[in-house]
């Protein structure tokens, strides 16, 4: 609970610090940022998978190298 508390209240101090002062621009802010969140959160999820694709591929040649086998890469 007082971790939440405290999340909660470092996000708002955040906001507070980079958000503007009249109110009736905080939905279009908040828009924005959320924006601006969402694509970076989709940007690590999609380095994520290439990051994983090519470690199992170095894990499959590794594997391949250990049993005397040719490593040919999936599609």
């Amino acid at each position: 609970m007082k971790l939440k508390t405290l999340a909660l209240l470092g996000a708002a101090g955040w906001a507070y610090s980079k958000g503007p002062r009249d109110l009736a621009q905080w939905p279009a802010f908040l828009g924005e940022e959320f924006a601006r969140i969402r694509g970076h959160a989709l940007e690590a999820v999609d380095a994520a998978k290439q990051a994983s694709s090519r470690r199992q591929d170095e894990i499959d040649r590794e594997l391949a190298e250990a049993m005397g086998r040719e490593f040919t890469p999936r599609t």
